[in-house]
């Protein structure tokens, strides 16, 4: 008799990560908020063990910051640390675009377009919480495609932490700009399997990015 296996339960501070997690990328946590222990554990039931895990888990991310005796901050949006962020993501995307353009599943292709589409109706709506989990997805199926771990969390971490720059861009300008031309442009590039132009076009991808987040907070100044 073959035994049923069941999938293992999430840990508690896994959940508190995650819940965290989104707080911070969609800037309900806003950049430089002191985050308070008791605060957070009265109004979510979390306990404190999960929630210090959860706390190293998210500094490990650069979504916090820990200050001993004093406990954590959420990561300031500053533009030093933005510009940094891009210009280490622009040293190695290409390459993986290029890597990740021979590997892409056909599979994996389909779920780019329904991604598109999907955050097209988004953005109709200004819907930007599901547009940040969206473009999350759509990068992370290009890292995991490149087929090499290290490579994959490497551009998962720097996106991520790119996330809260792009959101709070959207949420000024009130609109997504033209990053979803961008990324419809790229699936088709893909989908040629041309990894000379599947370097190019992330490359540009990238640099726009960089020009729209920077021109918005400049323009919030």
């Amino acid at each position: 008799m073959i035994k049923k296996t069941h999938a293992p339960k999430p840990r508690a501070s896994d959940q508190v990560e995650n819940e965290l997690r989104r707080l911070i990328l969609t800037l309900e946590l806003e950049p430089g908020l002191a985050v308070s222990e008791s605060s957070l554990m009265k109004r979510f039931g979390w306990g404190r063990t999960p929630l210090r895990e959860a706390f190293q888990r998210l500094a490990e991310q650069s979504l916090l910051q820990i200050i001993p005796q004093h406990g954590a901050v959420v990561t300031p949006l500053a533009v030093f640390d933005f510009v940094e962020m891009m210009d280490a993501m622009g040293m190695v995307i290409g390459s993986a675009a290029s890597l990740a353009c021979r590997r892409l599943t056909e599979e994996q292709l389909s779920r780019l377009d329904e991604i598109v589409s999907q955050a097209e109706s988004a953005a109709s709506k200004n819907d930007f919480a599901s547009l940040a989990d969206l473009d999350y997805e759509f990068h992370q199926i290009l890292a995991e495609a490149t087929g090499n771990r290290y490579l994959q969390n490497y551009l998962l971490h720097l996106h991520q932490a790119a996330t809260r720059f792009n959101y709070a861009a959207w949420l000024r300008d009130g609109h997504v700009g033209e990053s979803l031309g961008e990324h419809r442009r790229i699936v088709d590039i893909f989908r040629r399997r041309d990894p000379a132009q599947a370097k190019t076009v992330m490359l540009e991808h990238i640099e726009g990015a960089r020009q729209r987040v920077l021109g918005t907070m400049k323009n919030g100044e």
